[in-house]
Parts: C-alpha cells; structure tokens; sequence
C-alpha cells in the first residue's frame, strides 16, 4: 500500500467544502493507521515508501523526500480540521527527521535514505526481543513489548520486529496496573533509550541528490506546518530554502 497522499488532501478538501462526514472518516482512519503501522517510523519520524502488506505494518523501508513532504503538508491539514494532537507528532517528528537527516548544510534538501545497510533491508530498523530486554529493564519492557507489538519469535521475519502501534495506552495502563501518565512517560523515555542505541548502528546510505520539483514540495509541506502548528522555526528553514532555490536551481 502506498500513502497516496493527493487522494487524502482531495477528502479533505471535499469535506471541507461540503461538510461531507464520510470523507473525513476515510481520511482520519487512513492517517490512523499510517500514523500507528510500522511504515512510519516511531522512533526516529518519517515515513517509508510504502508497506508490503495491507495494514501498514511491514514496510519498504526506503525514506523519500517527496513522500514526507507530501504527508507533511497533508498531517498538517488534517491537525487543522480534527486537532487531533497526533497529528501534529507526526508532523513535529517527521520535519526533525527531514532536519537531521535530508537537510543539507547550504539547506537544500536531500531525495532519500536507501532501505539497506549492512547489505540487508530494513536492518537499521528492526529489533529482536532478545535485543529489548538488555536494553530495556522493568517495568519498561513489558509495557514496549505491548506497545509495539514486539515478541521473541519476531513480528517480521528472521525473528525480527518491525515497531508499529497496537492496544490503546489506556488498555495497555490497566493490564500493567499503571497510570496513563506512567504509561506515557514509560514510552516517551523507551524510545529515547532505543534511538540511542539505533544511532549506534550502521545508517542507511543516502542518495544525496538536490531536486528542484522535491525541495518545493518539502518547501510546501515546510509551510503548512507553520500555518498548522505556528513554530516559527518552520518558516526560518522555508526562507533559506527557497532561497537556495532562486540561487542555485
């Protein structure tokens, strides 16, 4: 499945313009579940191309400017007719991303993070429950376990565990007899421990090329998410783009 994100803004703006209830479920339960599935990434932000499944839960792991430009702009939209603050981290999120990742030093923006390293697919990625739990200690590694759907048997292949969203928080607080806040503050502290230790592998190699067309997408989505979210860093970042553009483009 590929996010198809024009599709999505097409919904939007026909709910918006009609008041057309169906259209914004469609969209809401697609950025749900994009949003939860292991194509985005929970750890460090962004999304993959596509997934290899129909749920969202495996996928190519492969990271394109042009599709987080597109799902920037389009999380973005949606955070202003829903407010749904989940919205607004992927957006917060995938933009660091797009920062530490696909920015380069005269601010232009790189095309994308090759899916491989170490010669496998999605290596840089994925995680073995033994690799959890020298990591992790109590009562953190249950509630990750629950969380992203991480077992010893693999949720993936080869015994490895593709990270992606399950039980509500507050489903996973009642099983592990904890507050929703130690829930929360549970997570928020995990995934800095295994971006931490992720950091530490061998990255993904990146296809440093500098395109017009794409760097006014992430230009575009740049923008919507100031008009979103108001973080005037966001705009800071779409001036000296552009002005990169008109000098060198």
């Amino acid at each position: 499945k590929f996010p198809m994100p024009v599709i999505w803004e097409f919904l939007l703006k026909e709910n918006y313009y009609s008041k057309n209830a169906d259209a914004l479920k469609a969209v809401t339960t697609t950025l749900d579940a994009m949003g939860n599935g292991g194509i985005y990434d929970h750890l460090g932000g962004g999304f993959a191309r596509y997934s290899t499944d129909a749920e969202w839960k495996v996928p190519h792991f492969e990271k394109m400017l042009y599709d987080n430009a597109q799902l920037v702009s389009l999380y973005s939209h949606a955070y202003q007719v829903t407010q749904n603050e989940e919205y607004a981290r992927v957006v917060q999120e995938t933009l660091e991303f797009v920062k530490q990742e696909l920015t380069s030093p005269e601010a232009g923006f790189y095309s994308s993070l090759n899916a491989d390293s170490e010669g496998e697919e999605g290596a840089f990625y994925v995680w073995t429950g033994n690799e959890l739990e020298k990591i992790m200690s109590e009562p953190a590694a249950p509630v990750i376990r629950d969380h992203f759907n991480i077992t010893n048997e693999g949720n993936w292949e080869q015994g490895k565990n593709v990270l992606f969203k399950g039980k509500p928080l507050k489903e996973i607080a009642n099983e592990h007899k904890l507050t929703d806040s130690e829930v929360q503050k549970i997570i928020a502290e995990s995934k800095g421990k295994l971006l931490e230790v992720r950091n530490k592998r061998i990255h993904p190699s990146l296809d440093d090329k500098i395109l017009t067309a794409w760097n006014a997408l992430m230009l575009t989505g740049y923008i919507d998410a100031y008009w979103a979210l108001g973080e005037e860093t966001y705009l800071d970042i779409v001036l000296k783009n552009a002005q990169f553009i008109r000098k060198n483009m």
